[in-house]
C-alpha cells in the first residue's frame, strides 16, 4: 500500500468514521479520490490533516481554504446527495470538493472566482478521468445560471446570508447546504426548497471562515 493510500485509509478510519460518517458511498469517495493530487498551495504536511487547511503557499490565495475532511464528509451525509443529482459546487478551489461530489452525483459544476485555481482544477480532474465535472469562472454569489436549476448547491465555507442569485438556481425540490455564521457562531444548515419557499434546518455547530465577502451582509451604517 502506497504512503498516500495508507493516509487516505487512515483519514477515513480515524477522521470520518469517528465523526459518525457512515454512508458507504461517501466513505468510498474519500478513499477513491487522491487528496494529494489537489494539494497545490497547501503545505505538504497538511494534505491529510484533520483540520481546516488554508492555501497558504501563495499569498494571493492565503485566505482560501478547504474544510476538514470529516466536516466535509459529514455535510455531504446530511445533504442526502443522490446519484441522479446535478450539483453546483461554490468555491471549488483546486477541484477536490468537485471531485468528491462527482463520485456521488450525475454532474457537478464547480465555480470559482480565481482563474488560476480553475485551470489547476481542470488539470487535476483530467488526471483521474472525471468526465462528469465542468469548471466555470464566476463570482461566487452569481453561481452558474446556464446549468440551473440544481438539485443541490454546496457552498464551501461560512456565509452570513444567501444571495437571491443562489436561491433562484436551486430546483423547486432541491437544497442548499452551507455553514451559516452570525457573531462567530456557526452552524451547518440545509435550506430545503419547497416551490418558492425555503425551510432552514440547523444541524451541528462549527466555526470556519467566511468563504467570500459576497456572502456578507452590507453594513447599512455610515460613519
Amino acid at each position: 500500500m502506497s504512503d498516500y493510500l495508507n493516509m487516505r485509509v487512515n483519514m477515513v478510519n480515524n477522521q470520518l468514521k469517528p465523526f459518525a460518517v457512515t454512508e458507504p458511498s461517501i466513505l468510498s469517495a474519500f478513499l477513491d479520490i487522491p487528496r494529494e493530487l489537489f494539494s497545490q498551495y497547501m503545505n505538504e504536511s497538511n494534505v491529510y490533516s484533520d483540520n481546516l487547511v488554508f492555501l497558504n503557499k501563495k499569498r494571493k490565495f492565503e485566505n482560501r481554504f478547504y474544510l476538514s475532511p470529516a466536516v466535509f464528509a459529514k455535510i455531504l451525509q446530511i445533504s442526502e446527495i443522490k446519484p441522479s443529482d446535478k450539483v453546483l459546487d461554490v468555491g471549488c478551489l483546486t477541484g477536490y470538493s468537485t471531485a468528491i461530489l462527482s463520485k456521488l452525483s450525475s454532474k457537478v459544476y464547480g465555480i470559482d472566482c480565481e482563474e488560476e485555481l480553475l485551470e489547476i482544477a481542470k488539470e487535476n480532474t483530467k488526471k483521474i478521468n472525471l468526465n462528469n465535472v465542468k469548471f466555470i469562472l464566476s463570482t461566487l454569489k452569481q453561481g452558474y445560471l446556464k446549468a440551473a436549476p440544481y438539485d443541490l448547491i454546496f457552498i464551501n465555507g461560512s456565509i452570513q446570508y444567501l444571495p437571491d442569485e443562489i436561491i433562484d438556481q436551486v430546483h423547486k425540490d432541491g437544497a442548499i447546504i452551507t455553514i451559516e455564521n452570525e457573531n462567530d457562531l456557526g452552524n451547518v444548515v440545509v435550506y430545503k426548497k419547497y416551490g418558492n419557499l425555503l425551510n432552514k434546518i440547523n444541524y451541528f455547530e462549527i466555526n470556519v471562515p467566511y468563504i467570500s465577502s459576497d456572502f456578507l451582509r452590507k453594513n447599512t451604517f455610515t460613519f
